[in-house]
């Protein structure tokens, strides 16, 4: 008797996903249906913003072409915005779709700055997620200091979003109106955190290397200052300190999607979820996450790219695993590795283990990786035409 046919549903296109999808074996096919539904064909690799910022790179660039990652996968996309999802039907629903359904889930969603729990900040402020809107909202705010030749720009989170969010602010406005034939240093820039340091997750030389660079440049580090209310032109601290500002960009808290409140699924305190050392929910068999959605009981995964690359080698096991009924692998997160953030301009800071460098050349060394890691998804071929070939 041939084996009853599974179907395996992807949730979201994070990057987990995206090389899941490429390093799926073809033999799952053998076993199961892959359907991917995505609330948009094309996946950022967010490590490459700052260089859309500055014009170093196209939007094609920095995208990863899921319709086509799909073709090679043999899976089938569906175009949707996830609305919730019945485990007890086992049933993923989309807005204006009929519910999809599904034996085996995997849910990489991501994450976004929680701009909720702070009265005034969804309002006022540009997350730095969605990708998208964020671009749109960093355009208009450019385009408003050309109109003003003059503005303060406050970013609040000192980790690696916020760092190289203003770093590459300031060289790219600065810049603006030099061309124009105005002062750069109308503009002003100004990075809030709650955190005694910034970068705190990274390593000390890190950190302290970014605190020259920001100090040379000019911007202004307010440290161990929790943002607790927005206001039209100003952020209100938990000490009551007043940071005026005329654009605000968010980049704190990460939070997982609301609707999986909604699903039964165990979660952490801050929304993500509970997941055993083999990515499958602590309350559910047959339900993963993975990247930035994910919360790893027992040990702590960093919120990192790095790791959700890792994560798909295990999950693509794993899920086949599920479909065949066989035993599920751990993933076992690597302790170091190498740390890589822009400073806007041509120049980097990078850092693995105790070691921390800068300069020129880190910059093209982060430049060579991300090409070579989104250019990896553009040589796949469809599945199909594998097969053919073969």
């Amino acid at each position: 008797m041939a084996p009853t046919m599974k179907d395996i549903v992807l949730v979201g296109a994070g990057l987990a996903h995206a090389n899941t999808l490429r390093a799926i074996c073809k033999s799952v096919h053998d076993h199961a249906r892959l359907t991917v539904v995505t609330r948009h064909p094309r996946t950022p690799y967010s490590a490459m913003l700052p260089g859309l910022m500055a014009g170093i790179y196209s939007s094609d660039d920095i995208h990863i072409d899921v319709a086509a990652l799909c073709r090679f996968a043999g899976a089938k996309l569906v175009v949707g915005e996830v609305s919730g999802i019945d485990l007890d039907a086992r049933r993923v629903f989309c807005e204006g779709r009929d519910p999809i359904p599904f034996d085996i889930l995997s849910i990489d969603t991501g994450s976004t700055p929680n701009t909720h729990d702070v009265p005034g900040a969804g309002a006022h402020a540009v997350a730095i997620k969605p990708v998208d809107k964020f671009l749109a909202g960093f355009e208009a705010a450019r385009a408003r200091l050309l109109q003003r030749g003059a503005a303060k720009f406050v970013v609040v989170g000192g980790g690696a979003s916020g760092v190289e969010l203003i770093c590459t602010m300031e060289r790219v406005l600065r810049a603006d109106l030099q061309r124009e034939g105005r002062d750069p240093a109308a503009v002003t820039f100004t990075l809030l955190t709650r955190k005694a340091a910034i970068l705190d997750m990274f390593s000390r030389g890190l950190g302290a290397r970014f605190e020259k660079i920001l100090a040379a440049r000019g911007i202004e580090v307010i440290t161990g200052k929790n943002a607790r209310r927005v206001e039209a032109n100003a952020v209100i601290t938990d000490c009551a300190a007043v940071v005026p500002y005329d654009e605000l960009f968010w980049t704190v808290e990460a939070s997982a999607a609301s609707w999986l409140g909604d699903t039964g699924l165990a979660l952490d305190e801050r929304g993500f979820i509970e997941v055993q050392p083999t990515m499958e929910s602590t309350s559910h068999a047959d339900v993963f996450a993975a990247g930035d959605v994910a919360s790893f009981i027992g040990r702590t995964v960093p919120k990192a790219g790095i790791y959700a690359v890792r994560q798909s080698v295990v999950l693509a096991e794993n899920l086949r695993a599920a479909a065949e009924r066989a035993p599920l692998k751990p993933f076992i997160p690597q302790k170091h590795y190498l740390q890589l953030i822009t400073a806007g301009e041509h120049y980097a800071v990078g850092a693995r283990g105790g070691l921390s460098f800068e300069g020129r050349w880190v910059w093209h060394l982060k430049v060579r990786i991300d090409r070579g890691f989104v250019a990896g998804f553009k040589k796949l071929a469809p599945m199909a035409e594998m097969v053919k070939s073969a």
